[in-house]
This record gives structure tokens, sequence and C-alpha cells, in this order.
């Protein structure tokens, strides 16, 4: 009887495993969109972090063109993580990662006021990012312009 059971517990043993899994999408949350607005609201405090969401960032970017939906994306600085930009501070993963990021489309831009509360050196940012007058105004203008705003930490 054995014998019998143990080709049948073979089957059921690895029945899910010769079942490849569902390649996940975001179909649902973007079906209708051609395209999508969003401004990234970005306060890390280390390089680490920093490096890390650009990361997530560029893979955001990809996912949503191997989705067909366009991203306009804006990356707005501010906080105490504004000196990550300067050229002094900034580690050649990170910029790299910008560099290629604003080839794609995606603009950045620096916060005057954390630049001067945070005391960084607006004439040391990194050129590929723009200084603004105030980042929270900034996002309030593109919020109105219907970019979704996520914060990033």
């Amino acid at each position: 009887m054995l014998k019998r059971l143990l080709p049948l517990l073979f089957l059921l043993l690895f029945a899910g495993v010769s079942q490849a899994a569902p390649k996940p999408d975001d179909h649902e949350a973007l079906a209708g969109l051609k395209s999508a607005r969003v401004i990234f609201d970005v306060r890390v405090p280390d390089m680490e972090r920093l490096v890390f969401n650009l990361e997530l960032l560029a893979e955001t970017l990809e996912g949503m063109k191997a989705q067909g939906v366009r991203p306009e994306m804006v990356v707005s600085f501010r906080g105490p993580g504004v000196k990550l930009l300067t050229a002094s501070v900034i580690d050649k993963e990170a910029l790299e990662l910008i560099r290629w990021l604003k080839k794609q489309g995606v603009r950045f831009e620096v916060c005057a006021v954390a630049v001067r509360v945070f005391k960084a050196d607006p004439a040391q940012l990194v050129p590929e990012v723009k200084l603004v007058g105030n980042g929270l105004t900034s996002l309030i203008g593109y919020q109105n312009k219907g970019y979704a705003v996520i914060t990033l930490n």
C-alpha cells in the first residue's frame, strides 16, 4: 500500500513547484493611464537611504514604462539631506543614479530654505539638481497641477 501512496504523495508535494507564480504587475492601479505625474518629497538623512531611494525611483520609473505608462517625475529634496547633494559629499553611486534618472526625464529640485537652514553651500550643489526658492511651495504647486505627492524618508 505504501508503494501506491508514494507516487501520489510525491505529486501532491511538488504540484505547486511546477506551476510558476504569476509575474506581479500594477495593471489595476494603472488601468486607463497613458501618463502619470508624481513629485517625490525626499527627506533622507544619510547617503545609504539616498542611494536606496534613488534605486527605488529608477525601478518605479522602469516599471511604469514597462506597463505602458509614461511617468512625469519630479524629485524634491528638503531637510538635512540637502548636504548630500553637494559635490564634496555626494558619492559616485548616488550621482550616477541622479544622472541616469535625469537622462530619463526626471527633474530634481533642492529647497533653498533647507540649504540655508542646514548650512549647505548652494554653490557646491551638483549641477543635476535645481535650487528652488521653497520646497514646500514647489510641492503645493505641483500638487495643484495634478501631481501625486509621495514622501520618502
